[in-house]
């Protein structure tokens, strides 16, 4: 029997109006790419095993022209919650979110790479895409949407993430989901040197957390970080991947749990297999322990 879902995840297709470092989405309309009727099909058996929020991401979501009646049938299937993992330019567009909210997405994630323009579009690669973003948000707050910030922290920017917390919390954002930057599937391209230490990057999670006190305990998630990394007085950021039942489905036909992914981890120390906190460990990536090592790791009793 399969294991039931809560969440699907539709990766559609990798173009993306966006250049950023270290990703391989693409311009123009060449690579994989699902049909519409692949997505709507995907829709249905995701349903049919029990998922009930469906999550839009790419490459650029906003660029696919079948992303309102992707929404219109999802929500007409059932689901209750649908989400939009975007950059947020086209949303600055106020036609272009009237068409979104009255079709039925409920909520927005925003792709976060700078608390100011000179970082965000240096690592977008993409001119004006921090003041489209900044508008996007102000738009689906109009339309009181829920809106999260998915903040991709590069060792470039990681001393802005308090600064970005408190900035798009003040937006309106309620939520943030930290993601280290992975240099898994870059190529031949040598991107190690992006790739944070995650004991640099946890005291600007913990500054963030401690000047938030009055937010709920998951205010900030800390994706690719295994629970011994995080101190304990803050481990509510955790996050452990299966928790979310969530299934994605890639061009092609590729479908996986995300805990599956390598992005996500995977990788366990001989050690970790009698740690207390392996039941809620998603591992650690092999890309990061190629680079920095497994020092910083510490299986618990």
């Amino acid at each position: 029997m399969a294991r039931p879902l809560h969440w699907l995840e539709i990766s559609a297709d990798y173009r993306c109006n966006n250049r950023c470092i270290g990703c391989f989405s693409v311009l123009d309309d060449g690579g994989p790419s699902m049909s519409s009727r692949e997505i709507a099909a995907a829709l249905v058996t995701a349903r049919e095993r029990g998922a009930t929020s469906l999550w839009l991401g790419g490459g650029e979501p906003t660029l696919r022209k079948d992303l309102v009646a992707t929404v219109r049938r999802a929500r007409e299937l059932g689901y209750q919650r649908v989400k939009l993992q975007t950059n947020g330019m086209l949303l600055a567009y106020p036609e272009f979110t009237e068409r979104l909210v009255s079709a039925g997405v409920t909520e927005v994630n925003f792709a976060i790479k700078g608390a100011r323009a000179e970082t965000h579009d240096r690592l977008t690669r993409t001119p004006r895409c921090h003041e489209l973003m900044l508008k996007g948000m102000a738009e689906a707050r109009r339309h009181a949407l829920s809106l999260e910030g998915d903040i991709l922290v590069y060792r470039s920017n990681m001393a802005e993430l308090p600064d970005m917390v408190r900035q798009y919390a003040e937006a309106g954002l309620a939520r943030f989901n930290v993601w280290l930057f992975s240099a898994t599937d870059q190529g031949d391209r040598d991107l190690s040197q992006q790739v944070p230490r995650i004991s640099d990057v946890m005291p600007f999670i913990v500054q963030a957390l401690d000047e938030h006190p009055e937010r709920p305990a998951d205010f900030i998630s800390s994706l690719h970080t295994p629970p011994c990394t995080i101190p304990k007085s803050h481990r509510r950021a955790a996050f452990h991947a299966a928790d979310l039942r969530l299934w994605v489905q890639n061009p092609g036909g590729y479908g996986f749990f995300l805990e599956e992914s390598p992005i996500e981890g995977g990788h366990y120390l001989p050690g970790c297999a009698g740690c207390a906190l392996r039941k809620d460990c998603g591992g650690v990536r092999q890309d990061y322990l190629a680079i920095h090592g497994d020092a910083e790791l510490a299986p618990e009793s």
